[in-house]
């Protein structure tokens, strides 16, 4: 029976380092949800795309939350380039 709860604890301990790591790296749920709510503006941001192309990057990036995290952290002067190499599959 203690191989089943020291078992049971390390999976426990295990997944919360899972966790903390996801949160470190990604954030917690609510700035996701915040950055969420800030694609449509800070895309519309971005000095050189047409508005096909700010309305597929912002689809693109709401269907995929690593991106988008990613897409926040790009420096303005390499965003333009950074969101047609994405639009293009080639980030």
């Amino acid at each position: 029976m203690n191989s089943l709860k020291e078992s049971a604890e390390i999976i426990g301990a295990e997944i919360r380092e899972a966790s903390n790591t996801f949160n470190r790296v990604f954030g917690t749920k609510s700035n996701r949800e915040e950055l969420w709510n800030n694609l449509f503006a800070e895309m519309n941001k971005v000095a050189g795309l047409t508005t096909r192309e700010c309305d597929k990057a912002v689809c693109k990036l709401a269907q995929n939350e690593e991106l988008m995290v990613v897409f926040f952290k790009v420096d303005e002067d390499r965003k333009l380039g950074w969101v047609k190499n994405m639009l293009e599959d080639t980030v």
